[in-house]
């Protein structure tokens, strides 16, 4: 079944292309393995969300910019866990990724 890459954007990390998007979390898909997807979160939030309930709110975060090279760095982050044909999901706070 063919992934439809509509509103992805290429990246090639390790001679490999990825496909990937974002949306509150980056989602990325491998070209080789369909099922391979990675789910980074870096801890975006919508602070309209909960402009009224303060105590349910999630922990500050220094805001990271999404760019191609965030991205290139949280898959190789990712392959070096053995990210390859499965889901993994990563988490990035503080300048430090660690496996969820």
């Amino acid at each position: 079944m063919a992934i439809s890459k509509k509103g992805l954007r290429k990246i090639v990390v390790a001679n490999r292309e990825f496909y990937w998007k974002f949306n509150e979390n980056i989602f990325v898909i491998s070209d080789e393995a369909k099922n391979g997807l990675l789910v980074v979160d870096f801890g975006w939030y919508d602070v309209w969300l909960y402009i009224n309930d303060k105590e349910n709110r999630p922990p500050d975060f220094e805001p990271k910019s999404v760019t191609p090279k965030f991205v290139s760095e949280s898959i190789t982050y990712a392959l070096t866990q053995g990210w390859d044909d499965r889901k993994m999901e990563i988490e990035f706070r503080n300048g430090v990724y660690k496996k969820k």
